[in-house]
């Protein structure tokens, strides 16, 4: 990984390498995150401790309808602050937040074509989980995005080395 924490390639084979790659071995990693979505979450999360605490010490009446929907921007906002994104024996894995849950997985054999492209988030409608003329993406952060075409749909997710990834990828559908 690099200073930023993201990007970077796994082993030591050149670029576009998928070698005698067996399912599940990963291939290359990439990791993006937001620090602004991972301060609003913070924010949201000390609000609903505070409801919380004030209900339990009876300093005031019921916070709760303070407490539930302040917890719920705190998980939601932990879950799309950060994605890695895997390129595997198997195919493509995109997970997101702390946990890496949710995740989406596409099959190699699934995957028409791959290739990086340059996003602003003005093109897809904002910053984050996005459904645009331009497909799905990820928007975390302006810049570099894989992209992938599968099942005739387009899915992009901002990472650093996403030429690499989508170089990884080609190999991989190519084998298929």
């Amino acid at each position: 990984m690099n200073g930023n924490g993201s990007g970077g390639g796994i082993g030591d084979g050149g670029v576009g390498e998928t070698g005698g790659a067996r399912a599940g071995d990963v291939l290359w990693a990439a990791r993006t995150a937001n620090p602004w979505l991972y301060a609003l979450a913070a924010v949201a999360g000390v609000v609903a401790l505070v409801a919380l605490a004030l209900t339990a010490a009876g300093v005031t009446g019921s916070l709760w309808g303070l407490a539930i929907p302040f917890a719920l921007v705190c998980v939601a906002t932990l879950c799309c602050a950060s994605v890695q994104v895997l390129v595997t024996g198997d195919g493509l894995k995109v997970a997101f937040g702390p946990l890496g849950r949710p995740a989406r997985r596409w099959r190699a054999a699934d995957i028409e074509s791959a290739h990086a492209e340059h996003r602003k988030p003005s093109q897809v409608g904002g910053w984050g989980y996005r459904l645009s003329g331009l497909g799905t993406t990820v928007m975390l952060r302006a810049g570099e995005c894989l992209v992938i075409r599968a099942r005739g749909k387009d899915f992009a997710v901002s990472v650093d080395d996403a030429e690499r990834g989508a170089v990884l990828l080609n190999g991989l559908r190519k084998r298929t």
